[in-house]
């Protein structure tokens, strides 16, 4: 049983699109022409969870290489360097990201994988890291994107309403809002209403009527974006889900509706959490498995 983060391999610096310096680690098999690419979720970073490990492990035993990545979502607030004519300064981290931005972090990664002789991946999140892969692969429908891997593709948006009610949820999407119209999008919100330390812009973004981010795993609205998805997916909920505005097994039964591809596979890890924390053994057989027999 995994308790800590045991990676192994080359620790890569890399530039996003716009960029933004990020860093990854890639753990390679020789010969081997597929590449699962995860990553991370709110606050965390590359090597955050031994759940990376568990993915690492899975791959390596299909001959698969291994490249777990930053995101300018890592951590909470997080100073990124950025070069341009000259070099500079952005803060970022989950409290100021843009989420749409994770398409230029994902490409950037592909195309650095792809100078290295990678011709196949494998997209995997845990997460907010499964909206992200989600959101890549919907909005470029990557032909070279093979399957994905979704570990806790939590509700974000119901799950927030259940904690806080509606009438207070409403209340403090409320002071969000008028932050923003008002100019003050990367103030913090007000830690009474509010303790995560989400500017009143990532928090709006987040959760507002019509977000992006917000929608793709709504398990009470449409999914339209998650329905798009035309490659594998396979999706893992621990069945002790702390994240979860309803019970596992009904996430995933309308994941199951919305992935449409033959092989899409979903399944629940008893007595895991959002983390799998002591069920990593579990998790990579589960992933080994499944990634044995895709197919393309």
């Amino acid at each position: 049983m995994a308790s800590y983060t045991r990676l192994y391999g080359e620790l890569i610096s890399f530039d996003a699109l716009d960029r933004v310096q990020l860093e990854g680690l890639l753990s390679a098999p020789e010969k081997s022409k597929t590449c699962v690419v995860h990553v991370h979720g709110m606050t965390d970073n590359f090597v955050g969870l031994s759940l990376v490990d568990s993915i690492m492990r899975a791959a390596h035993e299909n001959n698969m290489a291994f490249f777990t990545m930053n995101t300018r979502g890592m951590g909470t607030i997080t100073v990124f360097t950025r070069l341009k004519e000259h070099l500079s300064y952005r803060t970022v981290g989950t409290s100021f990201e843009n989420f749409k931005d994770c398409v230029l972090d994902i490409h950037a990664a592909l195309k650095l994988l792809q100078k290295r002789g990678y011709k196949n991946f494998i997209l995997s999140g845990h997460s907010t890291g499964c909206q992200k892969i989600t959101y890549y692969q919907y909005r470029k429908s990557n032909p070279a994107v093979k399957g994905l891997l979704l570990f806790a593709p939590a509700d974000d948006l119901n799950y927030q309403i259940k904690k806080l009610g509606r009438r207070k949820f409403n209340d403090t999407l409320e002071i969000a809002r008028k932050l923003v119209r008002a100019g003050k999008g990367k103030e913090l919100m007000p830690t009474e209403v509010e303790p995560s330390y989400f500017s009143a812009k990532r928090y709006y973004e987040l959760l507002r009527p019509g977000s992006i981010e917000g929608n793709l795993f709504n398990y009470e609205g449409r999914m339209k974006a998650a329905s798009k998805i035309k490659v594998p997916v396979l999706s893992l909920f621990g069945a002790k889900e702390e994240f979860a505005a309803m019970s596992p097994g009904r996430m995933l039964k309308v994941l199951g509706q919305k992935f449409a591809h033959p092989y899409s596979k979903e399944m629940i890890i008893p007595k895991a959490d959002h983390c799998f924390c002591g069920y990593e053994e579990k998790v990579e057989q589960v992933v080994g498995n499944w990634l044995n027999h895709l197919m393309w």
